[in-house]
């Protein structure tokens, strides 16, 4: 009787662990599945083109640039992760009204930039490099600044080799990537989930 009922905890133990972490990689996925969406034309108020560009990451790059005046330099604005170039339109406003030549864009699973997963900065920072090159290409002259929120700092960080530009600001980017894996794990399923870092930084 004692050994039946051993038997039958050791196996709801199992059962419970499986659920947990099937639990945790479905949580997975959803974090880092695509989120691509169409995106109208520039608002009205700003005198943007569109642009895009190949990147190393495999994904084709759509953006918005904005030519500001000659000699005040130039500014690469890179979005947090699930956001687009939208998420960085009132700094595009700002720096444009400035005199700054501003280049906006979508990372690679993001907007219009189609790619299968969001990596966090991984592939992302193929792309990081491929606007500045862009920047470069159609302003050899200027000096280049970029902005980087969240993932798109990290994207920054993680360019090899470094990215060539003059100045750099980042916004909220987390100092690891274990770290904002489990920061997010965490604020979904309570403290106990961090023990699923590891397994969710395998998946990603």
């Amino acid at each position: 009787m004692i050994l039946k009922l051993k038997r039958k905890i050791l196996l709801l133990f199992a059962i419970s662990i499986v659920v947990l972490m099937s639990t945790v990689w479905i949580i997975g996925g959803l974090l880092s599945n695509s989120v691509n969406e169409q995106i109208d034309e520039p608002p009205s108020d700003i005198l943007a083109k569109k642009v895009q560009f190949q990147s190393l990451s495999g994904a084709t790059i759509y953006g918005w640039f904005l030519k500001g005046k000659e000699n005040v330099g130039a500014i690469v604005l890179m979005h947090g992760v699930r956001a687009n170039r939208l998420a960085m339109l009132d700094r595009a406003r700002f720096l444009s009204r400035k005199g700054f030549s501003v280049l906006l864009f979508d990372f690679q699973a993001h907007g219009e930039s189609v790619g299968e997963n969001i990596t966090f900065g991984f592939l992302e920072s193929r792309d990081a490099q491929a606007a500045v090159d862009y920047i470069h290409s159609v302003l050899p002259k200027e000096k280049i600044g970029v902005i980087g929120v969240s993932m798109g700092g990290a994207a920054f960080l993680l360019a090899k080799p470094t990215l060539s530009v003059n100045a750099v600001v980042l916004e909220m980017v987390y100092p690891t990537i274990e770290q904002a894996v489990s920061n997010r794990i965490t604020s979904r399923l309570g403290n106990w989930s961090s023990i699923f870092t590891p397994l969710l930084t395998w998946q990603m």
